[in-house]
């Protein structure tokens, strides 16, 4: 009878034993592979990120934060810093615990015109001739005044003056200043504009800007009057008729 206790008793001494050799090998392995691996800060989302986030303020509202991801995991142009990605928008959206990586992100001209109107401005399309679009020399990002010629209460009495004095350019046809648009056109007008002789200028304009713009397109055609690049707007004068041109 003693002899079977102390067989149970070594029996089970020795599995106590085999279970801790066993423990111990696999914690031992787990050390390894960790320590093998290489951890990098990277940013995740987290939360759902719409289209259009802006890369300056992604931080501040805390919509990514910063992470430890074993290397190996980490996919090509994951990003640890948005200050490479200053001023870009996201394209596409991101999902929760998504990483943050450099190719989600586009210039607002680049990913739609949408994102380079700022925010409660309008875009408005207006039609220009080479003359009065200043030649064909007009790229996106300059600053304009726009004149016009505003009918008067008797033939004759027209006036001629400065409607808006310092508006941006969004975009000269299609050409939004961005990528494949500028090749082949230092002036950044398409090739549709250099053998038709007629263009388009797309202004970022206030709503209400916006109306004067249209009015006087349709009364009498806009004229462009190009800002020097420490300019933001031309003072707008009283006007000029046929007779104070005159005097």
């Amino acid at each position: 009878m003693k002899s079977k206790v102390v067989l149970v008793v070594i029996a089970v001494v020795l599995g106590g034993i085999a279970a801790f050799g066993t423990y111990r090998y696999l914690a031992g392995v787990q050390l390894q592979a960790e320590a093998g691996s290489v951890m990098t800060d990277v940013l995740v989302a987290t939360q759902d990120v719409p289209r259009g986030a802006d890369a300056n303020t992604l931080l501040s509202s805390g919509l990514v934060e910063m992470m430890k991801v074993p290397q190996r995991y980490v996919p090509k142009g994951a990003v640890s810093s948005l200050r490479a990605l200053t001023d870009m928008v996201l394209a596409v959206p991101v999902t929760k615990g998504e990483l943050i990586t450099s190719a989600r992100f586009q210039y607002p001209s680049d990913a739609g015109l949408a994102f380079a109107v700022p925010k409660d401005f309008v875009a408005v399309t207006v039609p220009v001739n080479e003359s009065r679009g200043l030649a064909q020399l007009l790229k996106a990002g300059d600053r304009v005044a726009v004149l016009g010629t505003l009918p008067g209460k008797s033939a004759g009495d027209e006036r001629t003056r400065i409607v808006l004095g310092g508006v941006r350019v969004l975009a000269v046809d299609r050409n939004t200043g961005a990528g494949a648009a500028e090749e082949g056109s230092s002036a950044g007008i398409g090739t549709s504009a250099q053998t038709s002789g007629q263009e388009t200028v797309t202004l970022a304009v206030s709503p209400a800007d916006a109306e004067k713009l249209v009015f006087v397109a349709e009364t009498g055609g806009v004229w462009l009057a190009l800002l020097s690049t420490t300019a933001s707007s031309a003072q707008p004068g009283s006007g000029q008729t046929a007779a104070t041109v005159m005097k």
